[in-house]
Protein backbone atom coordinates (compact mmCIF):
# COMPACT_ATOMS: atom_id res chain seq x y z
CA UNK A 1 0.00 0.00 0.00
CA UNK A 2 1.25 3.48 -1.24
CA UNK A 3 2.22 5.67 1.28
CA UNK A 4 0.88 9.57 1.00
CA UNK A 5 5.07 10.13 1.21
CA UNK A 6 5.78 8.12 -1.78
CA UNK A 7 4.37 11.24 -3.90
CA UNK A 8 4.88 14.07 -1.81
CA UNK A 9 6.12 16.86 -4.33
CA UNK A 10 5.23 15.02 -7.20
CA UNK A 11 1.93 15.10 -9.59
CA UNK A 12 1.37 13.01 -12.53
CA UNK A 13 0.36 15.29 -15.84
CA UNK A 14 0.12 12.79 -19.01
CA UNK A 15 1.11 9.64 -17.36
CA UNK A 16 4.31 11.85 -16.32
CA UNK A 17 5.29 12.17 -13.22
CA UNK A 18 6.56 16.00 -12.28
CA UNK A 19 8.13 17.00 -9.61
CA UNK A 20 6.42 20.64 -8.12
CA UNK A 21 7.76 22.60 -5.08
CA UNK A 22 6.44 25.72 -3.59
CA UNK A 23 9.46 28.29 -2.95
CA UNK A 24 8.94 29.49 0.35
CA UNK A 25 8.74 33.48 0.87
CA UNK A 26 12.30 34.40 2.25
CA UNK A 27 13.68 32.80 -0.99
CA UNK A 28 10.98 34.00 -3.38
CA UNK A 29 13.18 36.92 -4.42
CA UNK A 30 16.24 34.74 -5.97
CA UNK A 31 13.74 32.88 -8.13
CA UNK A 32 11.53 33.81 -10.79
CA UNK A 33 7.78 32.40 -9.78
CA UNK A 34 6.40 30.90 -6.44
CA UNK A 35 6.74 27.04 -7.79
CA UNK A 36 9.50 25.49 -8.79
CA UNK A 37 8.35 22.72 -11.05
CA UNK A 38 10.09 20.16 -13.41
CA UNK A 39 9.31 16.94 -15.39
CA UNK A 40 10.92 13.88 -13.78
CA UNK A 41 10.86 12.08 -17.36
CA UNK A 42 9.27 9.04 -15.65
CA UNK A 43 6.00 6.82 -16.16
CA UNK A 44 6.72 4.71 -13.40
CA UNK A 45 6.45 6.03 -9.86
CA UNK A 46 9.86 4.24 -7.99
CA UNK A 47 11.74 5.87 -10.43
CA UNK A 48 10.11 9.17 -10.52
CA UNK A 49 10.64 9.09 -6.69
CA UNK A 50 14.71 8.95 -7.31
CA UNK A 51 14.82 11.91 -9.36
CA UNK A 52 12.36 13.93 -6.57
CA UNK A 53 14.62 13.23 -4.19
CA UNK A 54 17.89 14.43 -6.47
CA UNK A 55 15.88 17.53 -7.48
CA UNK A 56 14.70 18.00 -3.50
CA UNK A 57 18.37 17.74 -2.60
CA UNK A 58 19.53 20.52 -5.22
CA UNK A 59 17.33 22.84 -4.23
CA UNK A 60 18.05 22.63 -0.55
CA UNK A 61 21.41 23.06 -1.62
CA UNK A 62 20.73 26.54 -3.09
CA UNK A 63 18.68 27.22 -0.48
CA UNK A 64 21.86 26.71 1.85
CA UNK A 65 23.82 29.12 -0.21
CA UNK A 66 21.36 31.75 0.09
CA UNK A 67 21.06 31.22 3.72
CA UNK A 68 25.25 31.95 4.01
CA UNK A 69 25.25 33.83 1.53
CA UNK A 70 27.87 31.86 -0.51
CA UNK A 71 27.08 31.91 -3.73
CA UNK A 72 29.53 31.46 -6.60
CA UNK A 73 29.74 34.03 -9.28
CA UNK A 74 28.15 33.49 -12.46
CA UNK A 75 31.34 32.89 -14.60
CA UNK A 76 32.46 30.37 -11.62
CA UNK A 77 29.40 28.76 -11.51
CA UNK A 78 29.53 28.15 -15.64
CA UNK A 79 33.17 26.79 -15.35
CA UNK A 80 32.01 24.46 -12.96
CA UNK A 81 29.53 23.26 -15.01
CA UNK A 82 31.68 22.77 -18.19
CA UNK A 83 34.49 21.19 -15.72
CA UNK A 84 31.72 18.84 -14.90
CA UNK A 85 30.52 18.55 -18.63
CA UNK A 86 33.85 17.76 -20.36
CA UNK A 87 34.94 15.19 -17.65
CA UNK A 88 32.09 13.10 -18.41
CA UNK A 89 32.84 13.36 -22.04
CA UNK A 90 36.13 12.51 -21.54
CA UNK A 91 35.50 9.43 -19.72
CA UNK A 92 32.67 8.06 -22.52
CA UNK A 93 35.26 8.46 -25.20
CA UNK A 94 37.80 6.49 -23.03
CA UNK A 95 39.20 3.42 -24.55
CA UNK A 96 38.80 1.19 -21.46
CA UNK A 97 34.77 2.65 -21.22
CA UNK A 98 32.47 0.15 -20.81
CA UNK A 99 29.05 0.10 -23.00
CA UNK A 100 27.54 0.10 -19.28
CA UNK A 101 30.12 2.77 -18.05
CA UNK A 102 28.84 4.84 -21.79
CA UNK A 103 25.35 4.60 -20.58
CA UNK A 104 25.75 5.74 -17.59
CA UNK A 105 27.95 8.54 -18.27
CA UNK A 106 25.41 9.75 -21.38
CA UNK A 107 22.92 9.60 -18.09
CA UNK A 108 25.37 11.96 -15.98
CA UNK A 109 25.80 13.95 -19.26
CA UNK A 110 22.21 14.54 -19.95
CA UNK A 111 21.48 15.52 -16.20
CA UNK A 112 24.34 17.97 -15.90
CA UNK A 113 23.02 19.79 -19.00
CA UNK A 114 19.37 19.96 -17.57
CA UNK A 115 21.12 21.14 -14.43
CA UNK A 116 22.89 24.29 -16.40
CA UNK A 117 18.93 25.21 -17.76
CA UNK A 118 17.71 25.02 -14.15
CA UNK A 119 20.42 27.41 -13.33
CA UNK A 120 19.98 29.84 -16.51
CA UNK A 121 16.18 29.80 -15.45
CA UNK A 122 16.66 30.29 -11.96
CA UNK A 123 18.80 32.97 -12.39
CA UNK A 124 18.06 35.31 -15.58
CA UNK A 125 14.47 34.98 -15.87
CA UNK A 126 13.19 37.86 -14.56
CA UNK A 127 11.64 38.09 -10.82
CA UNK A 128 7.93 37.73 -10.69
CA UNK A 129 7.42 36.28 -13.78
CA UNK A 130 4.38 33.59 -13.79
CA UNK A 131 4.50 29.93 -14.90
CA UNK A 132 1.93 31.49 -17.08
CA UNK A 133 4.18 33.73 -18.92
CA UNK A 134 7.60 31.16 -18.86
CA UNK A 135 4.63 28.25 -20.56
CA UNK A 136 3.66 30.95 -23.13
CA UNK A 137 6.99 31.91 -23.80
CA UNK A 138 8.08 28.59 -24.91
CA UNK A 139 7.88 26.12 -27.78
CA UNK A 140 5.25 23.91 -26.69
CA UNK A 141 4.77 22.43 -29.94
CA UNK A 142 7.02 21.87 -33.11
CA UNK A 143 4.95 23.18 -35.87
CA UNK A 144 6.63 21.24 -38.38
CA UNK A 145 5.96 17.81 -36.20
CA UNK A 146 3.36 19.01 -34.02
CA UNK A 147 4.69 17.21 -31.76
CA UNK A 148 5.57 18.48 -28.02
CA UNK A 149 9.27 19.79 -27.77
CA UNK A 150 11.21 18.54 -24.98
CA UNK A 151 10.70 20.38 -21.86
CA UNK A 152 14.91 21.25 -21.94
CA UNK A 153 13.93 23.18 -24.88
CA UNK A 154 11.16 24.72 -23.48
CA UNK A 155 13.01 25.99 -20.89
CA UNK A 156 15.56 27.27 -23.40
CA UNK A 157 13.29 29.45 -25.29
CA UNK A 158 11.07 30.70 -22.94
CA UNK A 159 15.09 31.76 -21.14
CA UNK A 160 15.68 33.48 -24.69
CA UNK A 161 12.34 35.18 -25.01
CA UNK A 162 12.12 36.69 -21.26
CA UNK A 163 15.93 37.84 -20.61
CA UNK A 164 16.22 40.87 -22.88
CA UNK A 165 19.44 41.09 -21.41
CA UNK A 166 20.91 37.71 -23.73
CA UNK A 167 23.14 36.69 -20.34
CA UNK A 168 20.85 33.50 -19.93
CA UNK A 169 21.65 32.23 -23.38
CA UNK A 170 25.09 33.45 -22.77
CA UNK A 171 25.42 31.13 -19.53
CA UNK A 172 24.11 27.97 -21.08
CA UNK A 173 26.79 28.71 -23.87
CA UNK A 174 29.59 29.36 -21.42
CA UNK A 175 28.67 26.35 -19.60
CA UNK A 176 28.01 23.86 -22.23
CA UNK A 177 31.11 24.45 -24.23
CA UNK A 178 29.25 27.05 -26.55
CA UNK A 179 32.30 29.01 -26.93
CA UNK A 180 34.81 28.96 -29.26
CA UNK A 181 37.79 29.22 -26.37
CA UNK A 182 35.20 26.94 -24.01
CA UNK A 183 38.52 24.34 -23.82
CA UNK A 184 41.02 26.43 -24.08
CA UNK A 185 42.16 25.93 -20.58
CA UNK A 186 42.21 21.73 -21.57
CA UNK A 187 44.35 22.69 -24.94
CA UNK A 188 46.28 24.55 -22.98
CA UNK A 189 47.28 21.71 -20.37
CA UNK A 190 47.95 19.09 -23.25
CA UNK A 191 49.95 21.54 -25.00
CA UNK A 192 52.06 22.17 -21.90
CA UNK A 193 51.90 18.14 -20.87
CA UNK A 194 53.20 17.44 -24.50
CA UNK A 195 56.67 20.21 -23.42
CA UNK A 196 55.56 23.07 -25.11
CA UNK A 197 57.05 26.45 -23.40
CA UNK A 198 55.22 29.20 -21.38
CA UNK A 199 55.60 31.52 -24.31
CA UNK A 200 54.05 29.57 -26.86
CA UNK A 201 51.35 28.80 -24.75
CA UNK A 202 50.69 32.08 -24.44
CA UNK A 203 50.42 32.93 -27.79
CA UNK A 204 48.26 29.69 -28.24
CA UNK A 205 45.94 31.10 -25.55
CA UNK A 206 45.38 34.28 -26.62
CA UNK A 207 44.89 33.74 -30.01
CA UNK A 208 41.93 31.56 -29.28
CA UNK A 209 40.96 34.01 -26.67
CA UNK A 210 40.98 36.90 -29.87
CA UNK A 211 38.83 34.84 -32.14
CA UNK A 212 36.22 33.85 -29.71
CA UNK A 213 36.06 37.25 -28.50
CA UNK A 214 35.08 38.35 -31.57
CA UNK A 215 33.20 34.79 -33.52
CA UNK A 216 30.53 32.93 -32.32
CA UNK A 217 30.50 29.20 -33.07
CA UNK A 218 27.37 29.00 -34.79
CA UNK A 219 29.23 31.48 -37.16
CA UNK A 220 32.93 30.15 -38.34
CA UNK A 221 32.81 29.64 -41.06
CA UNK A 222 35.76 30.69 -43.90
CA UNK A 223 33.82 34.10 -44.58
CA UNK A 224 34.04 35.00 -40.93
CA UNK A 225 37.89 33.51 -40.86
CA UNK A 226 39.02 35.47 -43.67
CA UNK A 227 37.28 39.29 -42.23
CA UNK A 228 38.90 38.66 -38.77
CA UNK A 229 42.37 38.42 -40.13
CA UNK A 230 41.82 40.90 -42.98
CA UNK A 231 40.34 43.40 -39.29
CA UNK A 232 43.38 42.35 -37.49
CA UNK A 233 45.98 43.73 -40.23
CA UNK A 234 44.14 46.47 -40.92
CA UNK A 235 42.40 47.82 -37.80
CA UNK A 236 45.19 46.32 -35.25
CA UNK A 237 48.34 46.82 -37.44
CA UNK A 238 49.63 43.09 -36.96
CA UNK A 239 51.94 41.61 -39.86
CA UNK A 240 49.71 38.88 -42.13
CA UNK A 241 52.46 36.65 -41.55
CA UNK A 242 51.69 37.19 -37.84
CA UNK A 243 47.96 36.74 -38.70
CA UNK A 244 48.56 33.68 -40.49
CA UNK A 245 50.25 31.91 -37.85
CA UNK A 246 47.08 32.73 -35.14
CA UNK A 247 45.23 30.82 -37.55
CA UNK A 248 47.35 28.05 -37.78
CA UNK A 249 47.15 27.94 -33.50
CA UNK A 250 43.54 28.32 -34.22
CA UNK A 251 43.20 25.33 -36.37
CA UNK A 252 45.02 23.07 -34.16
CA UNK A 253 42.91 24.01 -31.91
CA UNK A 254 39.46 23.33 -33.82
CA UNK A 255 41.16 19.50 -34.38
CA UNK A 256 41.72 19.32 -30.49
CA UNK A 257 38.27 20.17 -29.60
CA UNK A 258 36.94 17.65 -32.43
CA UNK A 259 39.01 14.77 -31.19
CA UNK A 260 39.89 14.90 -27.82
CA UNK A 261 36.48 16.96 -26.29
CA UNK A 262 33.95 15.49 -29.04
CA UNK A 263 32.36 19.08 -29.35
CA UNK A 264 29.98 18.56 -31.81
CA UNK A 265 30.24 21.79 -33.16
CA UNK A 266 33.57 21.28 -34.08
CA UNK A 267 32.81 18.84 -36.51
CA UNK A 268 32.97 21.17 -39.16
CA UNK A 269 34.85 21.61 -42.65
CA UNK A 270 38.17 23.64 -40.92
CA UNK A 271 38.06 27.23 -41.94
CA UNK A 272 41.82 27.31 -40.82
CA UNK A 273 44.70 28.33 -41.44
CA UNK A 274 44.10 31.24 -44.00
CA UNK A 275 46.74 31.65 -46.51
CA UNK A 276 48.79 35.27 -47.77
CA UNK A 277 46.14 35.37 -50.67
CA UNK A 278 43.35 36.18 -48.20
CA UNK A 279 44.42 39.53 -46.40
CA UNK A 280 45.71 42.64 -47.82
CA UNK A 281 49.18 42.35 -49.26
CA UNK A 282 52.23 43.42 -47.02
CA UNK A 283 54.29 45.80 -49.29
CA UNK A 284 57.39 46.52 -47.53
CA UNK A 285 55.55 48.26 -44.95
CA UNK A 286 56.71 47.07 -41.89
CA UNK A 287 59.21 48.03 -39.39
CA UNK A 288 62.80 49.61 -40.52
CA UNK A 289 64.82 48.98 -37.44
CA UNK A 290 67.43 51.80 -37.22
CA UNK A 291 70.67 50.99 -35.14
CA UNK A 292 71.10 53.57 -32.18
CA UNK A 293 74.16 56.10 -31.87
CA UNK A 294 75.96 56.40 -29.46
CA UNK A 295 74.13 59.70 -28.25
CA UNK A 296 70.97 57.50 -28.45
CA UNK A 297 71.99 54.29 -26.53
CA UNK A 298 73.53 57.06 -23.70
CA UNK A 299 70.59 59.33 -23.37
CA UNK A 300 68.24 55.72 -22.93
CA UNK A 301 70.57 54.10 -20.58
CA UNK A 302 70.89 57.21 -18.34
CA UNK A 303 67.13 58.92 -18.13
CA UNK A 304 65.63 58.47 -14.85
CA UNK A 305 61.95 57.60 -16.13
CA UNK A 306 59.55 55.87 -13.69
CA UNK A 307 59.80 52.69 -15.73
CA UNK A 308 63.69 52.68 -14.69
CA UNK A 309 62.50 53.52 -11.19
CA UNK A 310 60.07 50.75 -10.91
CA UNK A 311 62.06 48.30 -12.80
CA UNK A 312 65.98 48.89 -12.39
CA UNK A 313 66.53 45.47 -13.87
CA UNK A 314 66.06 47.51 -16.92
CA UNK A 315 69.40 49.16 -17.16
CA UNK A 316 70.59 45.39 -16.71
CA UNK A 317 69.06 44.11 -19.43
CA UNK A 318 70.06 47.52 -21.78
CA UNK A 319 73.56 47.03 -20.75
CA UNK A 320 73.84 43.56 -22.32
CA UNK A 321 71.64 43.96 -25.19
CA UNK A 322 74.23 46.87 -25.95
CA UNK A 323 77.48 44.91 -25.60
CA UNK A 324 76.49 41.45 -27.12
CA UNK A 325 73.63 42.46 -29.20
CA UNK A 326 71.49 39.35 -27.55
CA UNK A 327 67.64 39.13 -28.62
CA UNK A 328 65.58 40.17 -24.93
CA UNK A 329 64.16 36.32 -24.91
CA UNK A 330 68.15 35.19 -24.55
CA UNK A 331 68.93 37.44 -21.56
CA UNK A 332 65.80 36.68 -19.84
CA UNK A 333 66.46 33.14 -19.85
CA UNK A 334 69.55 32.87 -18.72
CA UNK A 335 70.27 31.53 -15.16
CA UNK A 336 72.87 31.93 -12.66
CA UNK A 337 74.12 28.78 -14.35
CA UNK A 338 74.53 30.15 -17.37
CA UNK A 339 77.74 32.23 -15.84
CA UNK A 340 80.77 30.07 -16.76
CA UNK A 341 84.74 29.85 -17.09
CA UNK A 342 85.32 28.34 -20.60
CA UNK A 343 88.98 28.14 -21.37
CA UNK A 344 89.69 30.13 -18.22
CA UNK A 345 87.83 33.43 -19.59
CA UNK A 346 84.22 34.14 -17.77
CA UNK A 347 81.21 33.43 -20.09
CA UNK A 348 78.03 33.88 -20.64
CA UNK A 349 76.50 30.76 -21.87
CA UNK A 350 73.56 31.32 -24.48
CA UNK A 351 71.96 28.24 -24.16
CA UNK A 352 69.81 27.29 -27.35
CA UNK A 353 67.79 25.09 -25.68
CA UNK A 354 66.36 26.98 -23.18
CA UNK A 355 64.73 29.48 -26.14
CA UNK A 356 61.12 29.89 -26.56
CA UNK A 357 61.26 28.06 -29.61
CA UNK A 358 60.44 30.58 -32.61
CA UNK A 359 64.05 31.99 -33.17
CA UNK A 360 66.55 30.08 -34.20
CA UNK A 361 68.78 31.06 -31.76
CA UNK A 362 72.81 30.16 -31.43
CA UNK A 363 74.44 28.24 -28.53
CA UNK A 364 77.30 30.23 -27.69
CA UNK A 365 79.78 31.54 -25.16
CA UNK A 366 80.11 35.26 -24.54
CA UNK A 367 82.91 36.38 -23.14
CA UNK A 368 82.70 38.66 -20.19
CA UNK A 369 84.27 42.05 -21.29
CA UNK A 370 85.79 43.79 -17.93
CA UNK A 371 83.66 46.83 -17.56
CA UNK A 372 80.77 44.27 -16.62
CA UNK A 373 82.16 42.12 -14.28
CA UNK A 374 81.01 44.45 -11.52
CA UNK A 375 77.30 44.51 -12.56
CA UNK A 376 77.82 40.14 -13.44
CA UNK A 377 79.07 40.24 -9.80
CA UNK A 378 76.10 41.79 -8.67
CA UNK A 379 73.74 40.27 -10.32
CA UNK A 380 74.61 36.77 -9.14
CA UNK A 381 75.04 37.74 -5.84
CA UNK A 382 73.16 35.37 -3.05
CA UNK A 383 71.43 33.99 -5.53
CA UNK A 384 71.03 29.89 -6.50
CA UNK A 385 71.96 28.47 -9.90
CA UNK A 386 68.65 28.12 -11.48
CA UNK A 387 67.85 31.40 -9.97
CA UNK A 388 67.20 34.20 -13.41
CA UNK A 389 70.41 36.25 -13.86
CA UNK A 390 67.76 39.54 -14.28
CA UNK A 391 64.91 38.63 -12.13
CA UNK A 392 61.74 40.77 -13.29
CA UNK A 393 58.01 40.08 -13.36
CA UNK A 394 55.39 37.76 -15.11
CA UNK A 395 52.25 37.36 -15.42
CA UNK A 396 49.44 34.74 -15.75
CA UNK A 397 48.71 35.88 -19.50
CA UNK A 398 52.49 37.65 -20.76
CA UNK A 399 55.88 35.98 -20.24
CA UNK A 400 58.73 38.19 -18.88
CA UNK A 401 60.20 39.16 -21.95
CA UNK A 402 56.30 40.51 -23.35
CA UNK A 403 56.01 42.57 -20.16
CA UNK A 404 59.83 44.05 -19.63
CA UNK A 405 59.84 44.43 -23.62
CA UNK A 406 56.37 46.85 -22.92
CA UNK A 407 58.40 48.72 -20.19
CA UNK A 408 61.28 49.53 -22.23
CA UNK A 409 59.17 50.69 -25.13
CA UNK A 410 57.44 52.87 -22.27
CA UNK A 411 60.84 54.05 -21.21
CA UNK A 412 62.35 54.99 -24.34
CA UNK A 413 58.82 56.86 -26.52
CA UNK A 414 59.32 59.89 -24.53
CA UNK A 415 62.75 60.45 -25.02
CA UNK A 416 62.06 60.65 -28.69
CA UNK A 417 62.18 57.06 -29.74
CA UNK A 418 57.73 56.36 -30.81
CA UNK A 419 56.58 52.93 -31.51
CA UNK A 420 55.10 53.26 -35.45
CA UNK A 421 50.96 53.48 -35.06
CA UNK A 422 49.96 52.56 -38.40
CA UNK A 423 50.46 49.86 -40.82
CA UNK A 424 50.59 52.74 -43.54
CA UNK A 425 49.92 50.24 -46.71
CA UNK A 426 51.95 51.23 -49.45
CA UNK A 427 53.73 53.46 -47.94
CA UNK A 428 57.58 53.53 -47.08
CA UNK A 429 58.58 51.01 -43.83
CA UNK A 430 58.10 52.55 -40.68
CA UNK A 431 61.86 53.21 -38.81
CA UNK A 432 61.91 52.29 -35.42
CA UNK A 433 64.27 52.16 -32.96
CA UNK A 434 63.75 49.46 -30.03
CA UNK A 435 65.82 46.64 -27.83
CA UNK A 436 66.18 44.70 -31.33
CA UNK A 437 67.71 47.55 -32.57
CA UNK A 438 70.72 47.17 -30.04
CA UNK A 439 71.63 43.69 -32.47
CA UNK A 440 71.98 45.97 -35.66
CA UNK A 441 74.35 48.19 -33.55
CA UNK A 442 76.55 45.56 -32.17
CA UNK A 443 76.77 43.70 -36.09
CA UNK A 444 77.50 47.40 -37.37
CA UNK A 445 79.96 47.96 -35.20
CA UNK A 446 82.10 44.61 -35.22
CA UNK A 447 81.81 44.82 -39.25
CA UNK A 448 83.72 48.55 -38.82
CA UNK A 449 85.95 46.58 -36.47
CA UNK A 450 86.67 44.11 -39.63
CA UNK A 451 85.12 41.39 -37.98
CA UNK A 452 84.24 38.58 -40.62
CA UNK A 453 80.62 37.16 -40.53
CA UNK A 454 81.31 34.06 -39.12
CA UNK A 455 82.94 35.79 -36.47
CA UNK A 456 79.40 37.95 -36.06
CA UNK A 457 77.10 34.80 -36.22
CA UNK A 458 79.23 33.54 -33.17
CA UNK A 459 78.91 36.39 -31.03
CA UNK A 460 75.13 37.41 -32.53
CA UNK A 461 73.81 33.96 -32.59
CA UNK A 462 72.28 34.65 -36.42
CA UNK A 463 72.41 33.23 -39.89
CA UNK A 464 72.03 30.10 -41.89
CA UNK A 465 74.46 28.04 -39.44
CA UNK A 466 71.77 27.94 -37.15
CA UNK A 467 68.94 26.82 -38.79
CA UNK A 468 69.20 23.32 -38.07
CA UNK A 469 70.02 21.52 -34.43
CA UNK A 470 72.68 19.71 -36.50
CA UNK A 471 73.45 22.36 -38.44
CA UNK A 472 73.74 24.44 -35.02
CA UNK A 473 75.63 22.07 -33.45
CA UNK A 474 78.03 21.83 -36.58
CA UNK A 475 78.51 25.58 -36.79
CA UNK A 476 78.60 25.86 -32.50
CA UNK A 477 82.15 23.37 -32.94
CA UNK A 478 83.58 24.88 -35.74
CA UNK A 479 83.44 28.16 -34.52
CA UNK A 480 84.45 27.65 -31.25
CA UNK A 481 87.81 26.31 -33.28
CA UNK A 482 88.08 28.52 -35.73
CA UNK A 483 87.04 31.85 -33.55
CA UNK A 484 88.60 30.96 -30.14
CA UNK A 485 87.59 32.84 -27.01
CA UNK A 486 90.54 34.67 -26.31
CA UNK A 487 89.87 36.43 -29.61
CA UNK A 488 85.90 36.99 -29.01
CA UNK A 489 87.32 38.65 -25.73
CA UNK A 490 89.62 40.79 -27.62
CA UNK A 491 87.39 42.12 -29.81
CA UNK A 492 84.59 42.67 -27.44
CA UNK A 493 86.53 44.77 -25.63
CA UNK A 494 87.12 46.62 -28.26
CA UNK A 495 83.66 47.22 -28.94
CA UNK A 496 82.95 48.14 -25.14
CA UNK A 497 86.29 50.87 -25.29
CA UNK A 498 84.53 52.50 -27.87
CA UNK A 499 81.51 53.86 -25.01
CA UNK A 500 81.58 57.05 -24.44
CA UNK A 501 79.81 56.80 -21.03
CA UNK A 502 79.74 53.80 -18.10
CA UNK A 503 77.50 51.58 -16.99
Amino acid sequence: MKKATDTKYLIKQRRIWYFRYIIPDRYAYAYPQKEYKRTTQEEHLDRAIEVRDILLMKLRYEFKQIDTGVKASIPEIAKKHLRELTEYKQAKSAPDATETDRLGLDELIYEKQRDIVDDASIKFIPRGTTQEEINKNAYEIDPQTSERISDQQDQIEALRNLDKTGRGIQFIKDATGERFNAYVQEYIKKKTDDGEKKKKTNDYRNAINEFSDKVKVENINKKAVRKWGRDRVLNENLQPQTVITKTQFLNDYLKFVAEDIEASWANILTPFPLNKRDLPKDNNTGKDRQAWSMEDMKLVYQADTPQVKNKPELKDLMVLGMIYGCRIEELLQLTIANIMNEENIRCIFIDKSKTDGYHPFGQRHLPIVDCLNPIIDRLIEGKEQDAYLIATASSPNQDRSALIGGTFNRHKEPLGFPRPKTRNFGGKPQTVKDFHSYRKVVNTNLTLLGLKTNQRESICGWGTAFQSKQMAETAYLDNKMAYPLVQRKEHLEQWASQFTFSF
